[in-house]
C-alpha cells in the first residue's frame, strides 16, 4: 500500500509540474517521467520543440524491499514535424544518478529520440543514451539505455503502451557490465 499511495504523490506532483506525465511498470520495476514543455515559457522558435525531462526508476529485490534507483534531469529537443514516411528525431543530454551496490554512479548520456506515426491511433518511440567514460563520473565507467514504446492513442490526451528497456552501467572497479534493467513493461501517458 504504501508503495501505492507513494507513487499516486509522485506522479500527481509530475502532473501538475509538466506537460506529460507517464508511469510504467512490470513486476518489480516503477518508473515516472515527466516532460514539462519549455516553448510557452520562454521565448523560443517554433521550429523545435524544447522539454525538460524529469524522470525516476526503482526496482525491487525478491523480497519487496527497493533494491536499486535510477533518477534522472535533462533537457530534449524535438522535431515537431513529420518527414513523408511519418518519422521525426530529436537530441537531448540528461543527468543520470544512481546508488547500486553502494558506490555512487553519475552520467551525462547524449540521447537520440525517435518517433515513428503508423497510423493515427499508433505510433512507435525509439530512445538511445550512451556515456562514455569521458561523461561518466564518480565511481562509473560508463552507461547505456535503451528503450522502444508502441504507444496506443486511447483519447486525445492519453496512451496507454507496451515497451522494453535496457539499461546498463560499468563500474571502474567491477570488470564486467551491470544490467541494471532489462525487462518488458505496461504504461499509460497523459498529456495536458
Amino acid at each position: 500500500m504504501n508503495k501505492i499511495i507513494a507513487g499516486l504523490v509522485l506522479i500527481s506532483g509530475l502532473l501538475f509540474a509538466g506537460n506529460n506525465a507517464q508511469i510504467n511498470i512490470n513486476n518489480n520495476t516503477l518508473e515516472l517521467e515527466s516532460d514539462i514543455y519549455l516553448n510557452n515559457l520562454y521565448s523560443m522558435n517554433n521550429s523545435s520543440n524544447y522539454y525538460f525531462t524529469v524522470g525516476y526508476l526503482s526496482t525491487e529485490n525478491d523480497e519487496g524491499e527497493i533494491d536499486q534507483t535510477l533518477s534522472t534531469i535533462g533537457f530534449k529537443v524535438l522535431n515537431p514535424y513529420m518527414n513523408n514516411y511519418g518519422l521525426s528525431f530529436g537530441i537531448g543530454m540528461r543527468n543520470v544518478y544512481t546508488d547500486q551496490y553502494d558506490m555512487g554512479f553519475s552520467a551525462l548520456p547524449l540521447v537520440i529520440y525517435s518517433k515513428y506515426e503508423l497510423n493515427e491511433m499508433v505510433y512507435f518511440n525509439l530512445d538511445l543514451s550512451f556515456a562514455p567514460q569521458v561523461l561518466t563520473y564518480l565511481d562509473g565507467e560508463e552507461y547505456k539505455e535503451g528503450k522502444l514504446l508502441m504507444n496506443y492513442k486511447i483519447n486525445s490526451d492519453a496512451y496507454i503502451y507496451v515497451g522494453v528497456r535496457y539499461i546498463s552501467t560499468k563500474y571502474t572497479d567491477i570488470e564486467e557490465d551491470i544490467e541494471f534493467d532489462d525487462a518488458a513493461f505496461l504504461g499509460f501517458k497523459i498529456n495536458f
